[in-house]
């Protein structure tokens, strides 16, 4: 029998915020339900691969054979030269010495030049046994491109049996999460491939914490600012993970391809599979070229697949794991800003304790510069409660406050190092990093923004002060800082239509349907004349408020991103924003054609005489129009593009994240716009992302879409 617990639906997430007292403990819950399941126990824990959900072609399996031998038969002190395309010829085993390496490199490159050059008669021992790891009818072609692709491997079965081990304190979370989300359970073992289980992980690409996230795809769906990163939290960021995993799905319709999104981006597969008209996940690792998809992009699902037969067989590989047991946690949620040495100063729970299981608080809450938040869920270890159960009442009021510490940052000028800076403020370049999580103290720039210690500030060397949000808040405290106060319980939650872009979807109500159009602002133009001084379009037939101002607090506009993370931003988007061929695009959401008229820096009637659009005729989202390139060339217009979205993209989710996603039934009197709007407070291009399939031209009565669930993070739970 093959389990079939693991069709994907998406699952609507309870927004219900409890304040009493919660037991992390989901142990006892998950074995009930195996043991009310017991008709399929067997195949659950073995763990069996469905080949519907993760089919295993043959041209893969000696990708899966390599990262086997990678996690179980060398460790990180060794590592092998091979073929970086054929991962089946490995030429070496050496130590980890990058002189040999690179002396082996060198020798296996001129082996395989000559090769390549058809010599066949007196060659060494070295190129008959290079020649012998090749087919038979290798080409010299083959053999010539295989001197450019001689790479080294780290072997990780050290490393993978210690994530094997520290795995046993995170797994019955994970697996849980995927239980309640009805997606197959073998995705409990992601973070094998991405970071060893290791919740302190950090990449070069900016990734973060066990799961690896980059800011910008986890600020879709986590809290990330200055006070909270909760990349850094496991169990927070394994729900954000199977978000993120249930979207890619949702958009690819392929657990392969969805798994490489994970790593690639779903903008980037969805490319893949639109330039390679296939969504086999064999042909597209063999044939995609794309410009970022390279060795870990390839090879990100054949890792899956082989950390998947190691598990499954884990004592034919190991003698023994030593799996860590999840500690027993209870949560609270605090009613007030807390000092965290308040905490251990009332309950005697160190500080460092505190630090160790709730993760997601930066170093500017350990360090004093900011308090514990309202509303955060603090963890903690169960058997150190208070006897009488009461940790809020333990809490001396001296370390309660009703407002937060305020904020302060220095702005990097051009020149400064973290030595001169210290040197500024009496400090050291080591405590401004410790503060400021920077891992390479030479990885500052003009204009970035950082916390100076509060106890080292000096009178006459005032920080440059960045302006925090000011939107429904008071700032009855200035010195050299910037203070903000949370909204008043009357303002709890900024609602969502009220920042959302003006434009409206109408659906006719008969199932065969209607365009749906973008009804947006005027067309402007660049050059303007008589002829089009005039256009005009229609008023909207549902318009939201306009948005107030904002200011955006330090460190959550993609402004204050770090370095390379604009490349990303719109991994996690699926539109193609590319020029065609014959110099067509696909209209998408929020656009417009005095927008598409100003990146092309012509007038708009331009784009509507080309296309046979008259001056009432509007944009339909999904629709292909043609573009002149006269005055700005397809690679501008396309940056251009992409900036636009990106911004959108990057400051809707500084005030929002998702919250899970719910299917909708479309009825007969509904109006997609407004609900969009109105129902699921979401703007209408994220819809779009979590829909690329659907004609939004002919949505029809009965058509299921998927809404995402947002949660603004301007929140008074949490300041």
């Amino acid at each position: 029998m093959t389990l079939k617990l693991l069709t994907m639906l998406p699952i609507k997430k309870s927004n219900t915020v409890e304040t009493s007292v919660a037991n992390l403990s989901i142990a006892s819950r998950y074995i009930s339900f195996l043991l009310l399941s017991a008709w399929f126990l067997p195949e659950l824990l073995a763990q069996e691969i469905d080949s519907e959900l993760f089919p295993r072609p043959a041209e893969l399996e000696s990708a899966i054979d390599f990262w086997k031998k990678v996690y179980t038969e060398i460790d990180t002190d060794h590592g092998y030269l091979h073929d970086s395309e054929d991962l089946s010829v490995i030429y070496a085993q050496l130590n980890r010495d990058n002189r040999e390496i690179e002396t082996f490199r060198e020798k296996i490159k001129d082996d395989l030049l000559i090769l390549a050059s058809g010599e066949r008669s007196n060659l060494t021992e070295n190129q008959e046994d290079i020649l012998e790891l090749w087919p038979d009818n290798v080409t010299s072609s083959r053999l010539e491109r295989a001197a450019n692709k001689v790479r080294w491997q780290l072997g990780q079965s050290n490393a993978f049996l210690e994530g094997l081990e520290r795995s046993g304190a995170y797994r019955d979370h994970i697996d849980q999460v995927l239980l309640e989300k009805n997606m197959p359970p073998q995705l409990a073992l992601l973070p094998h491939v991405e970071s060893s289980f290791n919740p302190n992980a950090y990449s070069h690409a900016n990734a973060a914490g066990m799961w690896q996230f980059t800011r910008p795809t986890g600020q879709r769906f986590m809290r990330i600012d200055n006070i909270i990163d909760e990349r850094m939290d496991p169990y927070i960021s394994a729900e954000a993970a199977m978000d993120l995993l249930e979207y890619n799905f949702q958009v690819l319709d392929s657990w392969p391809l969805a798994l490489t999104a994970y790593n690639h981006g779903v903008g980037g597969m969805s490319r893949a599979v639109r330039e390679t008209e296939t969504s086999s996940i064999e042909k597209i690792i063999a044939n995609y070229k794309g410009p970022r998809f390279g060795f870990v992009g390839r090879n990100f699902y054949p890792q899956f697949l082989a950390v998947n037969d190691i598990e499954r067989n884990i004592d034919r590989y190991f003698e023994s794991v030593d799996y860590a047991v999840q500690p027993n946690f209870t949560e609270v949620r605090l009613d007030s800003y807390v000092d965290s040495q308040g905490i251990e100063e009332s309950l005697g729970i160190a500080v460092s304790q505190l630090r160790e299981d709730n993760p997601s608080l930066r170093n500017v809450v350990w360090q004093g510069l900011k308090r514990i938040p309202r509303g955060y869920r603090v963890r903690l270890r169960t058997d150190r409660l208070p006897a009488n159960n009461n940790f809020l009442a333990e809490i001396d009021n001296t370390y309660k406050h009703s407002t937060q510490l305020p904020d302060a940052y220095y702005e990097v000028q051009r020149g400064e190092t973290l030595q001169t800076i210290a040197s500024k403020f009496g400090t050291t370049p080591r405590q401004i990093a410790s503060l400021n999580e920077i891992r390479n103290l030479d990885e500052i720039q003009t204009g970035q923004r950082i916390s100076i210690p509060q106890a080292v500030r000096s009178s006459n060397d005032t920080p440059q002060i960045i302006s925090a949000r000011d939107n429904q808040r008071r700032a009855d405290e200035r010195s050299i800082l910037e203070t903000t106060e949370p909204p008043d319980d009357s303002e709890k939650n900024l609602a969502i239509r009220d920042t959302l872009p003006i434009e409206t979807i109408t659906l006719d109500e008969n199932p065969t349907g209607q365009p749906m159009v973008v009804e947006s602002a005027p067309d402007s133009n660049v050059n303007t004349n008589a002829a089009i001084a005039g256009e005009q379009m229609p008023q909207a037939r549902t318009q939201a408020p306009q948005a107030p101002e904002i200011l955006i607090e330090p460190d959550s506009s993609y402004v204050n991103l770090e370095p390379g993370d604009l490349a990303t931003f719109l991994d996690t988007d699926p539109s193609d924003y590319s020029v065609g061929m014959d110099n067509t695009i696909m209209v998408q959401a929020s656009e417009s054609i005095g927008q598409l008229a100003n990146w092309l820096e012509i007038p708009t009637w331009d784009i509507r005489r080309l296309n046979s659009m008259t001056f009432r005729d509007q944009l339909i989202i999904g629709k292909k129009i043609q573009l002149p390139f006269g005055q700005v060339s397809q690679s501008v217009f396309e940056n251009r593009r992409r900036e636009f979205h990106l911004s959108l993209q990057a400051d809707f989710f500084a005030n929002y994240r998702i919250r899970g996603a719910e299917e909708y039934e479309i009825r007969r009197t509904d109006n997609i716009n407004r609900l969009a709007l109105n129902r699921y407070s979401t703007p209408l291009w994220l819809v779009r992302q979590y829909n690329p399939g659907i004609n939004f031209s002919s949505v029809y009565v009965g058509q299921r879409v998927v809404f995402p669930l947002l949660e603004s993070t301007e929140d008074s739970d949490i300041n």
